[in-house]
């Protein structure tokens, strides 16, 4: 089954980046520590009561309950100095809003990460 959503393509396309960039960091930091670890991000989408919904789940190195509260925060980070900004997150939250979704995140410290976003189905009837 297919499904449509309208979105502007340059910020939608941020939004994941930016999941898929700390993603990426995070399955590297994870590497560190367990040499011989294959990193995978999983990407899955499907509709469900009028919304299209894209999880993107990793093997990284997870987070704390602490660090999970504050991820959407502006300036908030894990990286380490002139690595990241800690606006990713904090603009990936506010472009999905913007659109009318929402954006949930679950994780847990050497396990891995969940970011569910939820965006409006489009309607053919809307112009």
């Amino acid at each position: 089954a297919s499904f449509k959503v309208r979105v502007a393509e340059n910020r939608m396309e941020q939004v994941f980046l930016n999941i898929i960039i700390n993603a990426m960091d995070a399955i590297e930091q994870r590497q560190e520590n367990e040499a011989g670890l294959k990193g995978r991000i999983v990407i899955e989408t499907n509709a469900d009561n009028h919304m299209a919904v894209v999880a993107i789940s990793d093997n990284g190195s997870g987070m704390t309950e602490e660090v999970l509260r504050r991820i959407f925060d502006p300036f908030f980070t894990t990286k380490g100095t002139g690595r990241g900004t800690g606006l990713g997150l904090a603009v990936a939250y506010q472009i999905v809003i913007d659109h009318g979704g929402s954006i949930e995140a679950a994780s847990e410290p050497g396990k891995g990460s969940r970011f569910v976003v939820s965006l409006p189905l489009w309607k053919e009837s809307e112009t």
